[in-house]
C-alpha cells in the first residue's frame, strides 16, 4: 500500500510539472511573469481544464508581499462576483431536491425579508428572476473595512431600506448584488444551515474544493492571498453584506474543479444534474432587455455569449477592492480557465490571461472584449430623451422633487433639493442604449448617516417607457475605494416634449 501511495504521489507531481512546463502555455507564462514584474498585480493564479483533466495550473508572485509568501495554486483568493455561479448552483441544487420552486415568487422563501415595489406594475419577482438579475432590483453594494465591520447593519435592515423594485420584474436584466444576497438567504432558510456551511457540505466538499470558504477561513493560518488596492497598499479585512453575491474565497485549483463540473456535470451528479447545469446556461427571461456585454445575456448565475469568435462562451468575472477574477468556459469543447488576482481593478489583465490560455488550446480563438457597456453610445440629443423631465426621488423616507434636462448639446442637467433644502445641481454626460440611460454626476444625495466620501458620485440609471423615465439614482462612494452603491427609486415624466 505504501508503495502504491508513493507511486501515485510521484505520478501526481510528474503530471503537475508537465502541466507547468507545457509549451502550449509559454505565451501565457511570459505575459503573467511580465505582469508581475511590471507591478500589475502582487500575484496571479491560473488553472486550465480540458476534457475533464486539469492540464495546467500555476501561480505567480506573492500572496503576501511583506512576508514574501509565494502564491500557490492552493492559495485562497477572494472571488468577488465569481461567487454568483456558485450561489446559483446551490439554489438550483435545492430546487432539484424539491426544496424550492424556481418559478415561485421569491417572497415565498424569504420569511421576514420583504421587497417593496415602487415600479407600479408587474407580478412579484420569482426565484429565477433573482438568479437572472431580472427581478427589478437596482444596483447595490455595501462594504465595510476593519473596525467599521462591527458597526455594519444587518442584512435584514439593508433589505428593508434598499430592497425596492425600481423596474417591473422581467423588464431589464439589471445586475443586482442585493438579489444574490437574497438568494443566499433563501439557501439558508430552505436548508436550515448557514450559507457558508451549506456550500461547504453540498458544493465544496463533493467537488474537492478543499480551500474554499465563505467569509473568514476556519483556520487562522490558512493560505490566504492578502488583498491590495490600486496603489499596492494592503487592505484591511473587508465585509460585504451580501454573501451570496461576492463572499466566497477559493483557490485556482478549487475553482477549476468547479469549472470542470459545469463542463461535465456527470462527474459529480450529487451536486447538480445535467438539466440544472444546462438551465443555468440558458436565457431564463428572454423578454428582458439584456444591455450588458454586447450580444451576451445573463442566464442563472452565468453570462453567456452564443457566438464569441465562433465559440459559445460562458463566464463570470469578479471585481471588488483587492480582487480581480474570471472563470470562463467553452462548453462545446470541454475547456475552461480561471484566473485570480489579489489587486483592485485589473480585470483587463485577468481577461487577457484567460483568453491567452484558451488560445493555447483553441488556436485562432479571437473573443470580443468583455466590455459591459459595449451596446451603449454617448448621449447626443437622441429624441428618446431630449427635453425636460420632472419627477421625484425617494430618499430616506422623503420624496425629493427632481428635474432632468436632456440638452441638445449632448449634456444632461440634474437638480434637486439638497441637505438644507437648497437646490443643488450638476451637468454631466451619459450613455444610451435604446430606452436605457446611464450617467454619473458629481453630486451627493442628502442621506441620513451617510458615510463620508472625498468625491461622491451619483449614478443615474433610468429606463424609458413611453413618457415615463424610472429607475434609480445611486449614491456611489467612491471609485478610489468602494464603500457603497446605495439605490433610491426615481420616476420622471416628460415636462417638455421632444421636437419631432
Amino acid at each position: 500500500m505504501r508503495r502504491l501511495l508513493l507511486s501515485c504521489c510521484l505520478l501526481a507531481f510528474a503530471g503537475l510539472a508537465l502541466a507547468q512546463s507545457d509549451a502550449r502555455f509559454a505565451a501565457l507564462e511570459r505575459n503573467a511573469t511580465a505582469a508581475i514584474d511590471a507591478g500589475r498585480s502582487p500575484s496571479l493564479a491560473v488553472a486550465v481544464v480540458a476534457d475533464g483533466r486539469i492540464v495546467y495550473e500555476r501561480a505567480f508572485g506573492y500572496a503576501d508581499v511583506a512576508a514574501r509568501r509565494a502564491a500557490t495554486v492552493d492559495t485562497a483568493y477572494a472571488l468577488a462576483s465569481a461567487t454568483k455561479p456558485i450561489t446559483a448552483t446551490a439554489v438550483l441544487q435545492l430546487a432539484e431536491r424539491g426544496r424550492l420552486d424556481l418559478d415561485a415568487p421569491a417572497s415565498r422563501y424569504l420569511g421576514p425579508l420583504k421587497l417593496h415595489s415602487l415600479a407600479r406594475r408587474g407580478a412579484a419577482p420569482s426565484v429565477s428572476q433573482l438568479l437572472a438579475h431580472t427581478a427589478g432590483l437596482p444596483t447595490y453594494a455595501q462594504l465595510y473595512y476593519g473596525e467599521d465591520i462591527a458597526t455594519a447593519p444587518t442584512f435584514a435592515r439593508s433589505v428593508a431600506r434598499y430592497g425596492v423594485l425600481v423596474q417591473p420584474p422581467g423588464r431589464i436584466a439589471e445586475y443586482s448584488n442585493l438579489g444574490y444576497g437574497l438568494l443566499g438567504a433563501i439557501v439558508e432558510r430552505r436548508s436550515g444551515m448557514a450559507f457558508g456551511d451549506y456550500l461547504r457540505r453540498e458544493v465544496f466538499a463533493p467537488l474537492g474544493m478543499d480551500h474554499a470558504f465563505v467569509g473568514s477561513p476556519a483556520a487562522p493560518d490558512a493560505d490566504l492571498a492578502v488583498a491590495y488596492d490600486a496603489q499596492d497598499r494592503p487592505l484591511p479585512p473587508l465585509y460585504n453584506d451580501t454573501p451570496g453575491a461576492g463572499n466566497v474565497h477559493a483557490s485556482a485549483r478549487d475553482l477549476i474543479r468547479f469549472a470542470r463540473f459545469h463542463l461535465d456535470p456527470g462527474s459529480a451528479e450529487s451536486v447538480l444534474g445535467a438539466a440544472g447545469v444546462q438551465r443555468m446556461q440558458r436565457n431564463a427571461d428572454p423578454g428582458a432587455l439584456q444591455h450588458y456585454y454586447g450580444s451576451s445575456y445573463y442566464g442563472l448565475g452565468w453570462y453567456v455569449r452564443d457566438d464569441d469568435g465562433g465559440e459559445r462562451v460562458v463566464w463570470h468575472e469578479g471585481g471588488m477592492p483587492g480582487a480581480s477574477t474570471i472563470i470562463k468556459l467553452l462548453p462545446a469543447r470541454g475547456i475552461g480557465v480561471v484566473v485570480l488576482a489579489n489587486k483592485t481593478e485589473i480585470n483587463d489583465l485577468t481577461q487577457a490571461l484567460a483568453d491567452e490560455a484558451l488560445r493555447a488550446l483553441v488556436p485562432g480563438y479571437a473573443p470580443a472584449a468583455l466590455d459591459p457597456t459595449a451596446n451603449y453610445s454617448p448621449y447626443t440629443a437622441q429624441t428618446t430623451f431630449l427635453g425636460g423631465w420632472q419627477g421625484e426621488v425617494h430618499v430616506s423616507g422623503r420624496r425629493l422633487q427632481c428635474r432632468l434636462d436632456f440638452g441638445d448639446d449632448g449634456t444632461v442637467r440634474i437638480e434637486y433639493a439638497g441637505a438644507q433644502g437648497k437646490p443643488v445641481s450638476a451637468v454631466f454626460k451619459g450613455i444610451v442604449y435604446g430606452d436605457s440611460f446611464v450617467g454619473a454626476a458629481q453630486l451627493q444625495l442628502p442621506l441620513a448617516g451617510q458615510r463620508g466620501a472625498a468625491a461622491p458620485l451619483l449614478l443615474v440609471k433610468l429606463l424609458r417607457s413611453g413618457g415615463v423615465l424610472q429607475g434609480a439614482l445611486v449614491a456611489y462612494a467612491a471609485p478610489a475605494r468602494l464603500d457603497y452603491l446605495l439605490p433610491f427609486y426615481a420616476r420622471f415624466t416628460r415636462r417638455v416634449s421632444a421636437p419631432r
